[in-house]
Protein backbone atom coordinates (compact mmCIF):
# COMPACT_ATOMS: atom_id res chain seq x y z
CA UNK A 1 0.00 0.00 0.00
CA UNK A 2 2.98 2.37 0.25
CA UNK A 3 3.53 3.11 -3.29
CA UNK A 4 -0.18 3.12 -4.31
CA UNK A 5 -1.39 6.28 -6.17
CA UNK A 6 -3.66 7.57 -5.05
CA UNK A 7 -6.81 10.37 -5.09
CA UNK A 8 -6.90 12.49 -2.62
CA UNK A 9 -10.35 14.40 -1.51
CA UNK A 10 -10.24 16.51 1.76
CA UNK A 11 -13.15 17.65 3.58
CA UNK A 12 -13.20 19.06 6.86
CA UNK A 13 -16.80 19.68 8.32
CA UNK A 14 -17.39 23.09 6.89
CA UNK A 15 -16.71 22.09 3.36
CA UNK A 16 -15.21 20.38 0.07
CA UNK A 17 -11.80 20.73 -1.28
CA UNK A 18 -11.17 18.20 -4.20
CA UNK A 19 -7.99 17.60 -6.09
CA UNK A 20 -5.85 14.89 -7.82
CA UNK A 21 -2.54 12.94 -7.64
CA UNK A 22 -0.44 14.03 -10.27
CA UNK A 23 1.40 10.95 -10.57
CA UNK A 24 -2.80 9.33 -11.62
CA UNK A 25 -3.49 9.49 -15.51
CA UNK A 26 -6.66 10.91 -14.80
CA UNK A 27 -6.67 13.47 -17.35
CA UNK A 28 -6.92 17.36 -16.88
CA UNK A 29 -8.10 17.73 -13.30
CA UNK A 30 -11.22 20.77 -14.47
CA UNK A 31 -12.45 17.19 -15.95
CA UNK A 32 -12.67 15.07 -13.19
CA UNK A 33 -15.82 15.69 -11.66
CA UNK A 34 -17.66 13.29 -9.00
CA UNK A 35 -20.52 12.17 -11.95
CA UNK A 36 -17.59 11.17 -14.41
CA UNK A 37 -15.81 9.30 -11.90
CA UNK A 38 -17.15 6.65 -9.89
CA UNK A 39 -17.85 4.24 -13.28
CA UNK A 40 -14.92 1.53 -12.87
CA UNK A 41 -12.79 -1.05 -10.49
CA UNK A 42 -10.66 1.27 -10.64
CA UNK A 43 -12.25 4.34 -9.79
CA UNK A 44 -13.89 2.79 -6.56
CA UNK A 45 -10.01 1.23 -5.73
CA UNK A 46 -8.51 4.51 -6.14
CA UNK A 47 -11.77 6.01 -3.89
CA UNK A 48 -10.70 3.22 -1.17
CA UNK A 49 -6.68 4.50 -1.46
CA UNK A 50 -8.33 7.95 -0.80
CA UNK A 51 -9.80 6.84 2.15
CA UNK A 52 -6.38 4.98 3.62
CA UNK A 53 -4.54 8.01 2.39
CA UNK A 54 -6.29 9.79 6.06
CA UNK A 55 -4.71 7.06 8.04
CA UNK A 56 -1.19 8.44 7.35
CA UNK A 57 -2.26 12.42 8.51
CA UNK A 58 -0.03 12.13 11.26
CA UNK A 59 0.11 16.35 11.14
CA UNK A 60 -3.08 17.55 10.16
CA UNK A 61 -3.27 21.06 9.48
CA UNK A 62 0.19 21.22 9.59
CA UNK A 63 0.05 20.40 13.70
CA UNK A 64 2.53 17.92 15.79
CA UNK A 65 -0.61 15.83 16.61
CA UNK A 66 0.04 12.74 15.90
CA UNK A 67 -2.71 10.23 17.95
CA UNK A 68 -0.03 8.05 19.58
CA UNK A 69 2.05 10.75 20.46
CA UNK A 70 -0.79 12.90 22.23
CA UNK A 71 -2.26 9.44 23.77
CA UNK A 72 1.35 9.08 25.48
CA UNK A 73 1.53 12.61 26.37
CA UNK A 74 -2.54 12.46 28.30
CA UNK A 75 -1.40 9.40 30.30
CA UNK A 76 1.35 8.94 32.94
CA UNK A 77 4.12 8.26 30.60
CA UNK A 78 5.19 11.15 28.82
CA UNK A 79 5.69 15.25 29.21
CA UNK A 80 4.99 17.71 26.79
CA UNK A 81 8.65 18.68 25.85
CA UNK A 82 9.69 20.08 22.46
CA UNK A 83 12.56 22.49 22.56
CA UNK A 84 11.46 24.81 25.44
CA UNK A 85 8.55 25.85 27.23
CA UNK A 86 7.35 28.42 24.29
CA UNK A 87 8.16 25.51 21.42
CA UNK A 88 4.93 24.59 21.01
CA UNK A 89 3.03 25.44 23.95
CA UNK A 90 -0.38 23.94 23.43
CA UNK A 91 1.62 20.69 23.23
CA UNK A 92 3.07 21.60 26.58
CA UNK A 93 -0.96 22.55 27.83
CA UNK A 94 -2.38 19.41 26.79
CA UNK A 95 -0.20 17.06 28.24
CA UNK A 96 -1.13 18.48 31.26
CA UNK A 97 -4.50 18.65 30.77
CA UNK A 98 -4.81 22.65 30.08
CA UNK A 99 -5.71 22.51 26.83
CA UNK A 100 -7.51 25.86 25.74
CA UNK A 101 -10.38 25.72 23.30
CA UNK A 102 -8.58 27.82 20.86
CA UNK A 103 -5.72 25.24 20.62
CA UNK A 104 -5.06 24.69 16.80
CA UNK A 105 -4.07 20.59 17.80
CA UNK A 106 -8.03 20.06 18.67
CA UNK A 107 -8.39 21.84 15.05
CA UNK A 108 -6.26 19.54 13.18
CA UNK A 109 -7.47 16.20 15.12
CA UNK A 110 -11.16 16.84 13.72
CA UNK A 111 -10.27 17.49 10.74
CA UNK A 112 -8.21 14.59 9.97
CA UNK A 113 -11.01 12.44 11.54
CA UNK A 114 -13.89 13.62 9.88
CA UNK A 115 -12.09 14.13 6.88
CA UNK A 116 -11.95 9.95 6.84
CA UNK A 117 -15.29 10.02 7.65
CA UNK A 118 -16.08 11.57 4.88
CA UNK A 119 -13.80 9.87 2.02
CA UNK A 120 -15.48 6.43 3.77
CA UNK A 121 -19.28 8.01 3.50
CA UNK A 122 -18.64 9.22 0.29
CA UNK A 123 -17.17 5.63 -0.83
CA UNK A 124 -20.03 3.68 0.62
CA UNK A 125 -22.48 5.81 -1.11
CA UNK A 126 -21.10 5.48 -4.35
CA UNK A 127 -19.67 2.23 -4.89
CA UNK A 128 -22.43 -0.04 -4.76
CA UNK A 129 -23.67 1.12 -7.80
CA UNK A 130 -19.94 0.76 -9.76
CA UNK A 131 -20.19 -2.61 -11.47
CA UNK A 132 -18.09 -5.07 -10.48
CA UNK A 133 -16.80 -8.92 -12.52
CA UNK A 134 -15.93 -10.30 -9.30
CA UNK A 135 -18.71 -9.62 -6.56
CA UNK A 136 -16.00 -10.57 -3.48
CA UNK A 137 -13.85 -7.84 -4.70
CA UNK A 138 -16.86 -5.52 -4.47
CA UNK A 139 -17.78 -7.11 -0.78
CA UNK A 140 -14.13 -6.58 0.32
CA UNK A 141 -13.85 -2.95 -0.67
CA UNK A 142 -17.07 -1.79 1.38
CA UNK A 143 -15.57 -4.04 4.17
CA UNK A 144 -12.20 -2.07 4.11
CA UNK A 145 -14.45 1.08 3.79
CA UNK A 146 -16.69 0.21 6.92
CA UNK A 147 -13.85 -0.70 9.15
CA UNK A 148 -11.58 2.36 8.62
CA UNK A 149 -14.71 4.59 9.46
CA UNK A 150 -15.07 2.94 12.53
CA UNK A 151 -11.14 3.15 13.34
CA UNK A 152 -11.58 7.36 12.39
CA UNK A 153 -14.89 7.32 14.99
CA UNK A 154 -12.69 5.32 17.38
CA UNK A 155 -9.76 7.62 18.15
CA UNK A 156 -12.23 10.23 17.85
CA UNK A 157 -14.81 9.47 19.99
CA UNK A 158 -12.35 8.73 22.44
CA UNK A 159 -10.87 11.92 22.44
CA UNK A 160 -13.51 13.91 22.04
CA UNK A 161 -17.00 11.92 23.66
CA UNK A 162 -19.54 14.09 22.59
CA UNK A 163 -19.33 13.95 18.59
CA UNK A 164 -21.64 14.23 15.48
CA UNK A 165 -22.60 11.34 13.95
CA UNK A 166 -22.41 11.23 9.97
CA UNK A 167 -23.00 8.14 7.98
CA UNK A 168 -23.51 9.87 4.92
CA UNK A 169 -21.89 12.87 2.60
CA UNK A 170 -23.68 16.13 3.76
CA UNK A 171 -25.25 19.08 1.61
CA UNK A 172 -24.38 22.55 2.12
CA UNK A 173 -27.56 23.66 4.12
CA UNK A 174 -26.14 20.27 6.18
CA UNK A 175 -23.05 21.92 7.41
CA UNK A 176 -23.59 23.59 9.90
CA UNK A 177 -26.87 22.05 11.27
CA UNK A 178 -25.61 18.76 12.79
CA UNK A 179 -25.67 17.66 16.57
CA UNK A 180 -23.48 15.99 18.89
CA UNK A 181 -25.07 12.07 19.22
CA UNK A 182 -24.90 10.22 21.99
CA UNK A 183 -21.40 8.27 22.78
CA UNK A 184 -23.58 5.24 22.96
CA UNK A 185 -24.96 5.73 19.67
CA UNK A 186 -21.60 6.59 18.10
CA UNK A 187 -20.04 3.48 19.44
CA UNK A 188 -23.02 1.46 18.75
CA UNK A 189 -22.15 2.28 14.82
CA UNK A 190 -18.48 1.33 15.22
CA UNK A 191 -19.47 -1.70 16.65
CA UNK A 192 -22.22 -2.26 13.17
CA UNK A 193 -19.27 -1.26 10.64
CA UNK A 194 -17.03 -3.60 12.14
CA UNK A 195 -19.36 -6.60 12.31
CA UNK A 196 -20.30 -5.86 9.31
CA UNK A 197 -16.89 -5.61 8.18
CA UNK A 198 -15.50 -9.12 9.62
CA UNK A 199 -18.87 -10.70 7.66
CA UNK A 200 -18.28 -8.76 4.85
CA UNK A 201 -15.80 -10.01 2.91
CA UNK A 202 -12.21 -9.36 4.47
CA UNK A 203 -9.69 -12.11 3.79
CA UNK A 204 -7.81 -13.46 6.47
CA UNK A 205 -4.23 -12.15 7.31
CA UNK A 206 -2.51 -14.94 6.08
CA UNK A 207 -4.47 -14.88 2.57
CA UNK A 208 -3.06 -10.76 2.03
CA UNK A 209 -0.27 -11.16 -0.50
CA UNK A 210 2.94 -8.85 0.40
CA UNK A 211 1.96 -6.01 -2.15
CA UNK A 212 -0.95 -5.42 0.14
CA UNK A 213 0.78 -4.98 2.76
CA UNK A 214 -1.38 -2.62 5.01
CA UNK A 215 -4.73 -3.59 3.75
CA UNK A 216 -7.06 -4.76 6.31
CA UNK A 217 -8.19 -8.29 7.32
CA UNK A 218 -10.92 -9.82 8.87
CA UNK A 219 -8.82 -10.47 12.25
CA UNK A 220 -7.89 -7.13 12.05
CA UNK A 221 -10.95 -5.89 12.55
CA UNK A 222 -11.79 -8.37 15.29
CA UNK A 223 -9.34 -7.72 17.10
CA UNK A 224 -10.03 -3.78 16.74
CA UNK A 225 -13.81 -4.76 18.13
CA UNK A 226 -12.16 -6.01 20.61
CA UNK A 227 -10.21 -3.32 21.79
CA UNK A 228 -13.61 -0.80 21.18
CA UNK A 229 -14.88 -3.52 23.32
CA UNK A 230 -13.16 -3.36 26.12
CA UNK A 231 -12.37 0.52 26.46
CA UNK A 232 -16.24 1.48 26.05
CA UNK A 233 -17.61 -1.55 28.58
CA UNK A 234 -14.21 -0.41 30.72
CA UNK A 235 -14.62 3.44 30.39
CA UNK A 236 -18.60 3.49 30.44
CA UNK A 237 -19.18 1.05 32.69
CA UNK A 238 -21.43 -1.44 30.72
CA UNK A 239 -21.73 -5.12 30.17
CA UNK A 240 -21.94 -5.54 26.67
CA UNK A 241 -21.67 -2.82 23.20
CA UNK A 242 -24.99 -2.47 21.66
CA UNK A 243 -25.60 -5.94 22.60
CA UNK A 244 -22.29 -7.63 21.60
CA UNK A 245 -21.46 -9.86 25.25
CA UNK A 246 -18.28 -10.88 25.93
CA UNK A 247 -18.87 -14.24 25.28
CA UNK A 248 -19.01 -12.74 21.05
CA UNK A 249 -16.18 -10.97 21.94
CA UNK A 250 -14.15 -13.80 23.20
CA UNK A 251 -14.78 -16.02 20.04
CA UNK A 252 -13.84 -12.73 17.71
CA UNK A 253 -10.40 -12.69 19.59
CA UNK A 254 -10.01 -16.69 19.36
CA UNK A 255 -10.20 -16.19 15.94
CA UNK A 256 -7.70 -14.25 16.16
CA UNK A 257 -5.20 -15.86 18.32
CA UNK A 258 -6.10 -19.36 16.55
CA UNK A 259 -6.36 -18.79 13.21
CA UNK A 260 -4.83 -15.27 11.65
CA UNK A 261 -0.87 -16.87 11.53
CA UNK A 262 0.06 -14.30 13.95
CA UNK A 263 3.00 -15.41 16.23
CA UNK A 264 5.05 -12.98 18.26
CA UNK A 265 9.00 -11.84 17.62
CA UNK A 266 11.09 -13.78 18.92
CA UNK A 267 13.29 -10.52 19.74
CA UNK A 268 11.07 -8.07 20.91
CA UNK A 269 13.67 -5.22 19.58
CA UNK A 270 12.96 -7.02 15.50
CA UNK A 271 9.34 -5.60 16.06
CA UNK A 272 10.49 -1.77 15.53
CA UNK A 273 12.73 -1.95 13.08
CA UNK A 274 12.10 0.11 9.72
CA UNK A 275 13.79 -3.43 7.84
CA UNK A 276 11.39 -5.16 9.45
CA UNK A 277 7.93 -4.04 8.95
CA UNK A 278 4.42 -6.11 8.50
CA UNK A 279 5.89 -8.69 10.17
CA UNK A 280 4.35 -12.24 11.71
CA UNK A 281 3.50 -10.14 14.85
CA UNK A 282 1.89 -7.26 12.51
CA UNK A 283 -2.44 -7.52 13.02
CA UNK A 284 -2.94 -3.57 11.82
CA UNK A 285 -0.03 -1.44 10.69
CA UNK A 286 -0.40 2.08 9.50
CA UNK A 287 1.81 2.15 5.83
CA UNK A 288 4.52 5.28 6.05
CA UNK A 289 7.04 5.93 3.19
CA UNK A 290 10.05 8.43 2.58
CA UNK A 291 9.16 8.65 -1.41
CA UNK A 292 6.57 11.75 -1.06
CA UNK A 293 7.87 14.59 -3.28
CA UNK A 294 4.75 16.76 -3.29
CA UNK A 295 3.68 17.17 0.38
CA UNK A 296 5.71 20.16 2.22
CA UNK A 297 5.49 22.12 4.99
CA UNK A 298 2.86 23.97 4.12
CA UNK A 299 0.98 20.96 3.44
CA UNK A 300 1.98 18.61 5.54
CA UNK A 301 -1.13 16.12 4.93
CA UNK A 302 0.36 15.18 1.05
CA UNK A 303 3.63 13.96 2.69
CA UNK A 304 3.63 9.99 3.70
CA UNK A 305 5.66 9.96 6.24
CA UNK A 306 5.31 9.12 9.89
CA UNK A 307 5.28 12.49 11.34
CA UNK A 308 5.63 11.76 14.96
CA UNK A 309 9.39 10.00 14.36
CA UNK A 310 10.46 13.24 14.33
CA UNK A 311 8.83 14.42 17.98
CA UNK A 312 10.06 11.25 19.67
CA UNK A 313 13.37 12.15 19.08
CA UNK A 314 16.45 13.45 20.97
CA UNK A 315 18.02 17.01 19.64
CA UNK A 316 21.36 17.31 17.88
CA UNK A 317 22.67 14.25 18.84
CA UNK A 318 26.37 13.06 19.37
CA UNK A 319 27.89 12.91 15.62
CA UNK A 320 29.16 9.26 16.61
CA UNK A 321 25.46 8.57 17.25
CA UNK A 322 23.19 5.78 15.59
CA UNK A 323 20.56 8.75 16.11
CA UNK A 324 19.24 11.65 13.70
CA UNK A 325 18.06 14.98 15.53
CA UNK A 326 14.68 14.89 16.62
CA UNK A 327 12.66 17.66 18.31
CA UNK A 328 12.29 16.14 22.07
CA UNK A 329 8.49 16.24 22.37
CA UNK A 330 6.78 13.67 24.53
CA UNK A 331 10.32 12.85 27.10
CA UNK A 332 9.88 9.93 28.71
CA UNK A 333 9.46 10.15 32.49
CA UNK A 334 12.12 8.57 34.67
CA UNK A 335 10.20 6.27 36.70
CA UNK A 336 8.99 4.16 33.63
CA UNK A 337 12.55 2.63 33.28
CA UNK A 338 12.16 1.46 36.83
CA UNK A 339 9.11 -0.22 35.69
CA UNK A 340 11.16 -3.21 34.17
CA UNK A 341 13.48 -5.40 35.29
CA UNK A 342 17.07 -5.89 34.43
CA UNK A 343 16.49 -8.24 32.49
CA UNK A 344 13.46 -7.68 30.97
CA UNK A 345 14.86 -7.62 27.00
CA UNK A 346 12.22 -4.76 26.57
CA UNK A 347 13.42 -2.03 28.89
CA UNK A 348 16.53 -0.95 26.24
CA UNK A 349 14.43 -1.84 23.32
CA UNK A 350 11.90 0.98 24.61
CA UNK A 351 13.22 3.22 26.48
CA UNK A 352 16.38 5.51 24.99
CA UNK A 353 18.22 6.02 28.54
CA UNK A 354 20.72 8.67 27.63
CA UNK A 355 23.27 7.93 30.62
CA UNK A 356 23.40 4.32 29.52
CA UNK A 357 24.09 4.84 26.05
CA UNK A 358 26.76 7.80 26.73
CA UNK A 359 25.74 9.90 23.76
CA UNK A 360 25.82 13.96 24.38
CA UNK A 361 22.45 15.42 22.69
CA UNK A 362 20.98 19.43 23.30
CA UNK A 363 18.35 19.29 25.99
CA UNK A 364 14.84 20.19 25.41
CA UNK A 365 11.95 21.63 28.00
CA UNK A 366 10.93 18.75 30.68
CA UNK A 367 14.63 16.86 29.92
CA UNK A 368 14.39 13.76 32.15
CA UNK A 369 17.07 12.05 29.73
CA UNK A 370 14.68 8.95 28.83
CA UNK A 371 13.07 9.08 25.46
CA UNK A 372 11.14 6.58 22.98
CA UNK A 373 13.31 4.15 21.36
CA UNK A 374 10.21 1.95 19.45
CA UNK A 375 10.49 5.10 17.06
CA UNK A 376 13.23 7.05 16.99
CA UNK A 377 14.54 9.17 14.28
CA UNK A 378 17.50 6.86 12.88
CA UNK A 379 21.01 8.02 10.79
CA UNK A 380 19.69 5.02 9.00
CA UNK A 381 16.27 5.23 8.24
CA UNK A 382 17.27 9.32 7.57
CA UNK A 383 14.59 10.04 3.86
CA UNK A 384 16.48 10.83 0.96
CA UNK A 385 13.43 12.56 -0.67
CA UNK A 386 11.27 15.64 0.01
CA UNK A 387 11.20 17.17 2.82
CA UNK A 388 13.34 14.50 5.25
CA UNK A 389 11.69 15.34 8.32
CA UNK A 390 8.58 14.98 7.08
CA UNK A 391 9.39 11.55 5.27
CA UNK A 392 10.20 9.00 7.85
CA UNK A 393 8.94 5.85 6.59
CA UNK A 394 8.59 3.87 10.20
CA UNK A 395 5.39 1.79 10.24
CA UNK A 396 2.89 2.45 13.34
CA UNK A 397 1.81 -1.19 14.46
CA UNK A 398 -0.86 0.06 15.68
CA UNK A 399 -2.45 -3.59 16.32
CA UNK A 400 0.23 -6.15 17.14
CA UNK A 401 0.13 -10.12 18.48
CA UNK A 402 1.13 -9.33 22.10
CA UNK A 403 -1.67 -6.78 22.77
CA UNK A 404 -4.42 -9.64 21.14
CA UNK A 405 -2.85 -11.70 23.54
CA UNK A 406 -2.97 -9.30 26.17
CA UNK A 407 -6.67 -8.49 25.33
CA UNK A 408 -7.62 -12.32 24.84
CA UNK A 409 -6.07 -13.07 28.64
CA UNK A 410 -7.83 -10.14 30.22
CA UNK A 411 -11.26 -11.18 28.27
CA UNK A 412 -10.86 -14.95 29.48
CA UNK A 413 -9.39 -14.15 33.06
CA UNK A 414 -12.65 -14.61 34.91
CA UNK A 415 -14.14 -17.75 32.79
CA UNK A 416 -11.32 -19.23 31.22
CA UNK A 417 -8.00 -18.61 33.63
CA UNK A 418 -6.01 -21.47 32.27
CA UNK A 419 -6.16 -19.96 28.95
CA UNK A 420 -5.43 -16.29 29.60
CA UNK A 421 -2.89 -17.83 31.94
CA UNK A 422 -1.20 -19.37 28.45
CA UNK A 423 -1.29 -15.71 26.97
CA UNK A 424 -0.07 -14.18 29.48
CA UNK A 425 3.05 -16.41 29.69
CA UNK A 426 3.47 -16.26 26.54
CA UNK A 427 4.06 -12.47 26.59
CA UNK A 428 6.32 -12.56 29.86
CA UNK A 429 8.43 -15.53 28.58
CA UNK A 430 9.13 -13.73 25.17
CA UNK A 431 10.35 -10.59 27.63
CA UNK A 432 12.24 -12.69 29.71
CA UNK A 433 13.23 -15.70 28.42
CA UNK A 434 11.56 -19.01 28.44
CA UNK A 435 13.34 -20.06 31.80
CA UNK A 436 11.33 -17.68 33.75
CA UNK A 437 9.03 -18.55 36.17
CA UNK A 438 5.70 -16.91 34.84
CA UNK A 439 3.68 -15.90 38.33
CA UNK A 440 0.02 -16.65 38.96
CA UNK A 441 -2.02 -14.13 36.83
CA UNK A 442 -4.11 -11.56 38.36
CA UNK A 443 -5.55 -9.09 37.12
CA UNK A 444 -3.35 -6.06 38.44
CA UNK A 445 -0.15 -8.32 36.61
CA UNK A 446 -2.16 -7.83 33.36
CA UNK A 447 -2.33 -4.37 33.20
CA UNK A 448 0.82 -4.29 34.50
CA UNK A 449 2.19 -6.00 31.38
CA UNK A 450 0.44 -3.91 29.04
CA UNK A 451 2.37 -1.02 30.19
CA UNK A 452 5.42 -2.94 29.88
CA UNK A 453 4.64 -4.77 26.19
CA UNK A 454 3.04 -1.78 24.76
CA UNK A 455 4.73 1.37 26.47
CA UNK A 456 5.06 4.43 23.94
CA UNK A 457 2.86 3.14 21.45
CA UNK A 458 0.00 5.25 22.29
CA UNK A 459 -2.00 3.14 24.20
CA UNK A 460 -1.28 3.74 27.71
CA UNK A 461 -3.51 6.82 28.18
CA UNK A 462 -6.64 4.36 27.02
CA UNK A 463 -6.13 1.62 29.28
CA UNK A 464 -6.09 4.21 31.93
CA UNK A 465 -9.50 5.61 31.19
CA UNK A 466 -11.04 2.50 30.45
CA UNK A 467 -10.38 1.44 34.08
CA UNK A 468 -12.22 4.56 35.75
CA UNK A 469 -11.39 8.44 35.93
CA UNK A 470 -10.46 7.81 39.58
CA UNK A 471 -7.75 5.24 38.40
CA UNK A 472 -6.44 7.58 35.87
CA UNK A 473 -6.12 10.70 37.85
CA UNK A 474 -4.60 8.43 40.78
CA UNK A 475 -1.92 7.18 38.13
CA UNK A 476 -1.35 10.62 35.68
CA UNK A 477 -1.16 12.20 39.30
CA UNK A 478 1.47 9.78 41.58
CA UNK A 479 4.60 11.27 40.72
CA UNK A 480 3.49 15.49 41.58
CA UNK A 481 5.21 15.34 45.19
CA UNK A 482 8.49 14.35 43.87
CA UNK A 483 8.76 16.04 40.59
CA UNK A 484 9.69 19.99 39.93
CA UNK A 485 6.60 21.93 39.08
CA UNK A 486 7.17 22.12 35.08
CA UNK A 487 6.41 18.27 35.25
CA UNK A 488 2.83 18.17 37.18
CA UNK A 489 -0.12 17.33 35.68
CA UNK A 490 -3.23 17.49 37.08
CA UNK A 491 -5.94 15.59 35.88
CA UNK A 492 -9.21 17.32 36.67
CA UNK A 493 -12.25 15.13 36.55
CA UNK A 494 -14.13 18.11 35.25
CA UNK A 495 -12.82 16.98 32.04
CA UNK A 496 -14.17 13.77 32.11
CA UNK A 497 -11.39 12.60 30.65
CA UNK A 498 -11.73 14.22 27.14
CA UNK A 499 -10.02 17.10 25.68
CA UNK A 500 -12.13 20.03 24.47
CA UNK A 501 -14.09 20.22 21.09
CA UNK A 502 -12.18 23.06 18.84
CA UNK A 503 -13.90 26.37 19.32
CA UNK A 504 -13.31 27.02 15.81
CA UNK A 505 -16.24 24.07 15.48
CA UNK A 506 -18.60 25.54 17.91
CA UNK A 507 -18.57 29.22 16.20
CA UNK A 508 -19.51 27.44 13.10
CA UNK A 509 -21.87 24.78 14.13
CA UNK A 510 -23.99 26.84 16.71
CA UNK A 511 -25.98 23.20 17.70
CA UNK A 512 -22.54 21.92 18.85
CA UNK A 513 -21.98 22.23 22.72
CA UNK A 514 -18.62 22.59 24.82
CA UNK A 515 -17.24 19.28 26.62
CA UNK A 516 -17.58 19.71 30.45
CA UNK A 517 -15.08 21.89 32.29
CA UNK A 518 -14.06 23.60 29.41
Amino acid sequence: MKNINKILLTISLGGVLLSCNSNLDLGPITEQTENQFYKTETDAFQSLVSVYDVLQWSAPKSQNCPFEVISEQLGDCCYGGGGNANDVPFIVKMSKWQSDVNDPSMEGLWYKYYSGIYRANLFLEKVPAIPFEDAAKKNRFIAEAKFLRANFYFDLVRLFGNVPLITKTLVPSEYYTQLQANPDDVYAQIKTDLVDAIGGGLPLKSDIPVAENGRISKHAAEALLTRVWLYYTGAYGKTDLAGLSKTAVIDYIEDVVKNSGASLLPNFADIFKSTNENNAESIFEIQYSTKSTWGDWGYREGTEGNQAVILWGIRDPQASSPYSSGWSFAPVRASLWGEYTATDTRRSATIMNMAVEGYSYAPGYQNTGFFNKKFTPLKANYPADGSPELNYGNNYPCIRFADVLLMAAELEFDTNLANAQSYYSKVVKRAKGGAFTVPVLTKPLLMKERLLELALEGHRYWDLRRQGLAVAKATIENENSIVADEFKKVYDLKYQGLLPIPQYQLTLCKQLHQNSGY
